[in-house]
């Protein structure tokens, strides 16, 4: 439990969350309650950190009913440990069948908690053998693009601002929503085209105001529009805690975003099998014979890799469907730089690809320095606009 007062940063290295600007800057901050003694957050080295995350899963074989767990996780725990199963704090189940309509509602009486931890509560010091106040505050929450739309009241992928991180605007194509950078093909879009340098990013200011001018809105109508227009459903119950920023403490979790959602969609890309686009004559696209060659070679890497490495990777074609976050992370790292070569009818389409599988390496990596997030910045910028074109 004295791992967070303990760390010591190395300048210019990110490898925990206390390397991150928004630990940093809650150093440098007052809480702000009403006390004769002001104190900054984490002034005292038995100040916990907190992170909740929570996802809908299904308990049963038969997958038509969910339930939703949220969980708390200690980060004054060292890394190596503070994932385990038996030091994750579960506060609570939301029940199903189907995900929570207000899941503010359930948050509550956590959000009571949180905020009384937050003002400190009195805790025995077993190591100096006195009595002292507490204090733990929720600096992190994630999970997957629904799951924290839900955290944050906001309208999610399918609205016409998606992002929460920034403002940019989906566009339509057939029936779902898009929000490419580049878009002058696109009927009365507006703007004709982002850059990726600077995006018109969020702030927590801005976004609790918009959200209480959602909340505030004097009817329907009104309300509706205005959250059409912001993304946003209203004021997250969440924001009645100190230590969070929003947006910036709901990072994207990487697991969702590109092994459950990236590859898999890519993979229906060149398959020409992506939403309802018309993929016949793009080079992109690689041939039903080809892909059956390459589903068949992959099952037969699995004899020559230890087990280690993570589980069998199953027929890519016929068995798409059981593909793990960690099957389609091995296939991608290892695998798919070998098979896919040479099945492109363009070789640009196999050099792109294997772009992308450099910059997920460097973020996978256990230190990212300066250099490294430049080039995961850069990198992911150029990856984005070259396919695009």
């Amino acid at each position: 439990m004295r791992y967070r007062a303990e760390y010591v940063p190395k300048a210019g290295v990110i490898k925990d969350i206390f390397d991150g600007s928004h630990y940093q800057t809650l150093l440098n901050t007052f809480v702000p309650i009403d006390s004769s003694t002001p104190f900054y957050f984490f002034s005292d080295p038995r100040d916990i950190a907190l992170g909740l995350s929570t996802d809908g899963f299904a308990p049963f074989k038969r997958r038509n009913k969910t339930c939703w767990p949220i969980i708390l996780f200690n980060y004054n725990l060292p890394p190596e440990i503070r994932f385990q199963k038996k030091y994750c704090i579960h506060v609570r189940t939301v029940p199903g069948p189907k995900k929570p309509w207000d899941w503010d509602s359930f948050c509550w009486p956590l959000v009571q908690e949180l905020v009384q931890l937050e003002i400190g509560v009195q805790a025995f010091d077993a190591v100096s053998m006195v009595l002292f106040l507490l204090h733990a505050y929720l600096i992190l929450a994630f999970g997957d693009i629904p799951a924290v739309a839900l955290i944050m009241r906001m309208k999610g992928q399918n609205a016409i601002v998606p992002c929460r991180m920034c403002d940019i605007k989906g566009v339509k194509v057939m029936h779902t929503y898009y929000v490419p950078l580049q878009r002058d093909n696109v009927p009365d879009a507006d703007p004709l085209q982002y850059d990726a340098s600077n995006l018109p990013l969020r702030t927590h200011e801005a976004f609790l105001e918009q959200a209480d001018e959602v909340e505030t809105a004097p009817n329907n109508v009104t309300r509706e529009n205005l959250a059409k227009r912001y993304g946003i459903k209203g004021r997250p119950v969440l924001s009645c805690t100190s230590a969070l920023s929003f947006p910036s403490s709901f990072p994207f979790d990487f697991m969702h975003l590109i092994w459950e959602n990236l590859l898999p969609n890519l993979v229906l890309f060149w398959t020409g099998d992506f939403k309802e686009l018309n993929h016949a004559g793009n080079n992109y696209v690689i041939e039903s014979q080809v892909w059956k060659e390459i589903a068949s070679v992959t099952v037969a890497c699995n004899a020559t890799i230890p087990s280690s490495f993570g589980a069998p990777i199953p027929d890519i074609i016929k068995n798409r469907s059981h593909m793990t976050a960690e099957m389609w992370s091995n296939w991608t790292l290892y695998i798919a730089p070998v098979v896919l070569r040479g099945r492109f009818k363009k070789d640009k389409y196999y050099k792109h690809f294997m772009n992308l599988v450099k910059l997920l390496k460097l973020c996978l990596e256990f230190e990212i320095d300066e250099a490294m997030l430049n080039e995961i910045d850069e990198g992911l910028k150029s990856w984005v606009n070259s396919y695009e074109t």
